[in-house]
């Protein structure tokens, strides 16, 4: 009987250590699918980029290039750009040519109007000489007289030709101004149209006041048609777009465009003189860069090192004070900035 109730026990036992090792197992294979699942949560958190806000800062980069400032646009370009550069190229070629005919057969018709006029002087000569020594002088005095008055044309002929060049450097100066306030303007309604997206993401009034005062600021600047301080003011403006993008849960992080904004605003400065501003911005350049470049991937070490040397090169041309290296070294700080970002919208 007591060797029955011992067996009992034992098998007893046995079951219980069964059933703690199965559920210890289940414990931790739950633990891991809870950890795989929060993983793809998190994945999936990241949102699309708001279109309307991507359509701002396009219109805002448009603004930048139809100043003559440096521009970072995102758009796809690729072929399409480079066939049209070597489309505008054959079009020049072609045009050059057509200007290079004209000239030969200008020359053609003047070389032709020249010889018959030899003709007529030669026949006029003749007869002069068989009509008398008074009639040769009286033709020659005219002929004279003639030429005189046809100088005196051409020469007033060119006057209004190189006043006409003149006003035409300031046609196109100022036609671009039309199209630079109807850029503005756009600016506008695109920024009434996302306000109410905003809103809903919760933004802090600061950050909208903000860019609405920084908008009315460029339209009253562009009024004034001055390039420099127009492309001072959009630059200003560019600068709370990082703001606007951090409302958004993104793969890439918004302190790439602060970059842009420092990058930017360095080649603007320099152009100015302004090389304390330039100095300020460098480092504030470096500090964004450092926060940045944790978030890179592996496969962009390569980019961000053609970057980090970019950035490092400005940094040593502005400090010595040099204006066009400054506007160069900025300007592909600009580019690689602008390869980071394609990098991440392929991934």
């Amino acid at each position: 009987m007591r060797i029955r109730i011992y067996n009992a026990k034992i098998a007893l036992l046995s079951s219980i250590l069964v059933i703690v090792f199965f559920t210890a197992g289940c414990g931790k294979s739950g633990q891991q699918n809870n950890a795989q699942l929060q993983s793809a949560q998190q994945q999936q958190t990241h949102e699309k980029e708001p279109e309307k806000l991507k359509s701002i800062e396009k219109n805002l980069e448009t603004l930048f290039e139809t100043l003559g400032g440096p521009s970072v646009k995102m758009e796809e370009e690729g072929g399409k750009g480079g066939n049209t550069g070597q489309q505008s190229t054959k079009q020049q070629g072609t045009q050059q040519g057509s200007q290079q005919s004209t000239k030969q057969q200008s020359t053609q018709q003047g070389s032709q109007q020249s010889t018959k006029q030899q003709g007529t002087q030669q026949g006029s000569q003749q007869n002069t000489k068989q009509q008398g020594t008074q009639q040769g002088s009286q033709q020659g005095s005219q002929q004279g007289t003639k030429q005189q008055s046809t100088q005196q044309q051409g020469t007033k002929q060119k006057g209004p030709q190189q006043g006409t060049m003149q006003q035409g450097t300031k046609q196109q100066d100022m036609g671009r101004w039309p199209e630079i306030e109807s850029l503005v303007s756009n600016l506008h309604y695109q920024w009434n149209d996302f306000m109410p997206e905003i809103a809903k993401k919760g933004a802090d009034m600061k950050i909208v006041d903000n860019f609405d005062n920084a908008l009315n600021t460029l339209t009253t600047t562009v009024a004034s048609k001055n390039t420099k301080k127009a492309l001072a003011a959009a630059n200003s403006l560019y600068s709370h777009i990082p703001d606007l993008y951090s409302l958004y849960r993104l793969k890439m992080s918004p302190e790439v465009k602060r970059m842009v904004y420092y990058g930017r605003s360095i080649i603007l400065e320099a152009q100015n003189d302004n090389w304390e501003q330039v100095i300020k911005d460098n480092k504030a350049l470096e500090k964004s860069w450092s926060l940045f470049r944790n978030t890179l991937e592996k496969e962009q070490q390569q980019i961000g090192d053609k970057l980090n040397f970019s950035i490092y090169e400005l940094d040593k041309v502005s400090s010595d004070k040099n204006k066009q290296l400054s506007d160069i070294k900025g300007r592909i700080v600009l580019s690689n900035i602008k390869e980071l970002q394609k990098s991440f919208e392929e991934k």
